[in-house]
């Protein structure tokens, strides 16, 4: 068949994609029919989650040697167009992994099935987090299961900022982050920077939106205002020009965490998803990384951050196994063993029971990532509504190309912010 990327799946429209569907299995999704001893498991991820998720495979198989497993991994960036072409193929894994950035896209085409009938009996939800065990559900619908607790977060390197004579906030906001950062560069000198350029992230971007009263979308759209985009913006660029955070094309060479000015111990400051702490440590090893609060209006305030699941174990609407799927994401999130292998590869376990299975002190990363989500839950803002359909593309590329052509002097703060309502409208339909 010819190739269908994700874009094209994802503006292929329901009517396609249920032809799709039915073309490849014929089935209603209930588990009624086809091979039930036979499930296809597909996720995303770097070898760490690869080898963490084989790994709970295999003790899965080792108690059912009556069921058959084919597994499907690659890359994030890889994942997404061999899955739309599946989904809309009527081919898709049985048991995938989905990403919040394009969980509402795909269920609300039909590609996902509801969950609801397995919530509570089959799969065990009463133990996850609040905020998790509700982050699946669209509509009347729960078309996802939760598999990390997740929250951001800076990772600061207080033995770097040591070596300098400086210390690091107790507590912050964004002004004292500006400030620290300043004093950071001008200690340390040319080539070192008080943070990383996160102008670009668009989740972290969130959490700013959220500090300052508004959520970036309700049912009918985009409502955080060029303003609040353009105050953001401004803030980066003028990081760059006072140099304490990096130009734009330094970091365009920091393709990952390996190459990270944090990695080289060029920046103090990272920002970030929780668990990436786990992925950064290794890199610097003589470093003991700190995982802190995102910067609030006000020092120690946690108001525009939450908690949630970001990615999610989700069944294709076509499967022809859909009990065996969901005795499978049982087992992935509540044994012991998977638990183990899996560890924080995928997230912080979504649960404080599967937490405490690990052991982790806060002597590791990992340990120091669960005390962190331990520490702030519940005094946190309350979990924005699924992300819609186009966030994305506004994720991926709409935003971030904000704040380079900013640092690379193509567009003022202000051209950017409004241009970015635009694109926001285009990638949301609205």
């Amino acid at each position: 068949m010819a190739h269908i990327d994700r874009r094209t799946f994802l503006g292929a429209g329901s009517a396609a994609l249920a032809a799709g569907a039915l073309a490849g299995c014929g089935s209603d999704g209930g588990g009624e029919s086809g091979d039930s001893n036979s499930l296809r498991v597909a996720w995303y991820g770097g070898q760490p989650a690869h080898e963490g998720v084989e790994a709970a495979l295999n003790a899965y198989t080792s108690d059912n040697a009556d069921i058959s497993l084919a597994t499907e991994k690659a890359a994030f960036g890889d994942y997404w167009d061999k899955l739309a072409t599946q989904v809309a193929g009527g081919q898709g894994p049985d048991v995938l992994r989905m990403s919040m950035s394009y969980f509402a896209e795909y269920a609300d085409r039909g590609a996902l099935l509801d969950l609801s009938e397995y919530a509570g009996s089959t799969i065990t939800t009463s133990s996850l987090d609040p905020d998790v065990a509700t982050s699946g559900e669209i509509s009347d619908g729960l078309y996802g299961i939760g598999q990390s607790s997740i929250t951001h977060a800076t990772f600061r390197n207080p033995q770097l900022v040591d070596e300098y004579g400086l210390e690091l906030p107790a507590e912050w906001s964004w002004d004292d982050f500006v400030e620290f950062c300043q004093e950071f560069s001008d200690a340390a000198g040319p080539g070192k920077y008080g943070t990383t350029d996160a102008g670009g992230n668009f989740q972290i971007f969130e959490v700013w939106a959220r500090q300052h009263g508004t959520e970036l979308f309700d049912e009918s759209g985009l409502v955080v205002t060029a303003d609040i985009v353009e105050e953001w913006l401004v803030m980066w660029q003028s990081l760059r020009e006072a140099g304490a955070a990096p130009t734009s094309d330094i970091t365009a060479e920091s393709t990952g965490f390996e190459t990270s000015q944090l990695a080289q111990l060029g920046a103090a400051i990272e920002f970030g998803w929780v668990q990436q702490v786990a992925f950064y440590q290794p890199v610097v090893p003589d470093h003991p990384l700190e995982v802190f609060a995102v910067p609030g209006l006000t020092a120690g305030s946690l108001e525009g951050q939450f908690l949630k699941a970001l990615d999610f174990w989700c069944v294709t609407s076509e499967t022809a196994n859909a009990d065996g799927a969901a005795e499978l994401i049982e087992f992935l999130l509540s044994d012991e063993r998977a638990v183990s292998s899996i560890g924080l590869t995928l997230g912080v376990p979504p649960s404080s029971v599967s937490r405490d299975l690990l052991g982790l002190g806060t002597d590791t990363a990992e340990g120091r990532a669960i005390a962190y989500v331990d520490a702030i839950a519940g005094s946190t803002g309350p979990s924005p509504q699924p992300w819609p359909t186009g966030y994305g593309e506004l994720q991926a590329t709409a935003f971030p190309s904000l704040n380079e052509d900013v640092g690379f002097g193509d567009a003022t703060p202000a051209e950017a912010a409004a241009r970015f309502i635009d694109d926001a409208a285009r990638a949301l339909g609205s």
